[in-house]
């Protein structure tokens, strides 16, 4: 079933998503800040159990850490941010919109 548009009856709709772009946009923001500082603050922990091994040992550990956590962290909270822009398109935003007329409006639940 293809949805109509209210105003002029157009079947050119399509949905725009902007819950999701920004909830997954800000999700992966945060997300990698998060992670990155998670990792930063486990790796200067352990910075201090492997002075042993070096300082350049430490650094690359610690660097990668910090990529790591970021990308994992990015990742969750980039996919958590998007299920709850779509909940929020879905229920809330006017996510279609008219090709035709450029009206905005919420699909009809039925």
């Amino acid at each position: 079933m293809s949805m109509q548009c209210p105003r002029c009856g157009s079947h050119h709709v399509t949905a725009r998503q902007v819950g999701r772009k920004f909830g997954a946009a800000t999700g992966s923001g945060c997300g990698t800040a998060i992670g990155a500082a998670g990792a930063l603050s486990g790796a200067k922990a352990g910075a201090l159990i492997g002075l042993a091994a070096g300082p350049m040992v430490m650094t690359v550990t610690s660097l990668a850490g910090a990529v790591f956590g970021g990308l994992v962290g990015g990742t969750t909270f980039g996919v958590a941010g998007a299920k709850l822009g779509t909940e929020l398109d879905q229920k809330v935003l006017d996510n279609l919109a008219c090709a035709d007329c450029q009206h905005t409006f919420r699909p009809s639940i039925e």
